[in-house]
């Protein structure tokens, strides 16, 4: 009986390659043009023309505006998740301290990651499709949070959920200043609180029968 012949991989053509490379070029314009103007700013035509692409290939990959606005959006969460995983991995390998960690979080909710969250947010506050189509993306991310949770929980000799309070507190830390820093802008304010939380958090997490 003979062998099956596997099937060759199929290969893109360049007609194909051309195609993606348009869609991700029109994601990443509409995420600089979100950041840039703001949600209700960037139209279509503006991304049209800040991406160098006929208005045909825009509505050849997205038909409705909302749609490139969804892939935007799950490129911006996608790209978020994947960074916080690979964070997680090195503190399983313990090559990230506790400090650096809140320095991590930091620079992801205080730049161009959170403003545009901030953005999206907003908007899905009154769209409910939007928010609908946001929630899915939402979890994943939260659970790749979940993840660096864990791995300290692991090295915190399963504290558990005490260890999931704490850091949880710092996020909505790091977070509350990064709203901040739209109508403050005093980088050393934000450093002297940070430096603050990177002293009070080790106790936090020794004397975790104070979070229980």
């Amino acid at each position: 009986m003979k062998d099956t012949p596997k099937a060759r991989p199929r290969r893109e053509g360049p007609a194909q390659a051309r195609s993606i490379a348009t869609r991700e070029k029109l994601v990443e314009t509409a995420l600089d043009t979100i950041f840039a103007l703001g949600y209700r700013s960037a139209s279509t035509p503006e991304v049209v023309a800040r991406a160098g692409v006929s208005r045909g290939a825009l509505l050849h990959h997205f038909p409705a505006r909302s749609d490139l606005i969804v892939a935007a959006m799950e490129k911006l969460l996608g790209d978020g998740t994947e960074e916080i995983r690979a964070t997680a991995a090195k503190v399983a390998r313990q090559e990230v301290s506790l400090d650096e960690f809140v320095e991590f979080l930091w620079q992801l909710f205080s730049g161009r990651f959170f403003y545009l969250s901030l953005e999206f947010i907003n908007e899905a506050r009154t769209d409910a499709d939007l928010r609908a189509r946001m929630i899915p993306v939402v979890k994943d991310f939260h659970a790749a949070l979940d993840g660096i949770w864990c791995e300290f929980e692991k090295q915190a000799e399963g504290a558990g959920e005490p260890t999931r309070t704490a850091l949880n507190l710092t996020v909505c830390l790091v977070r509350g200043m990064g709203v901040q820093t739209v109508l403050k802008d005093d980088p050393a304010y934000f450093r002297r609180m940070l430096d603050v939380w990177k002293t009070i958090l080790p106790q936090l997490l020794q004397g975790r029968d104070t979070l229980r």
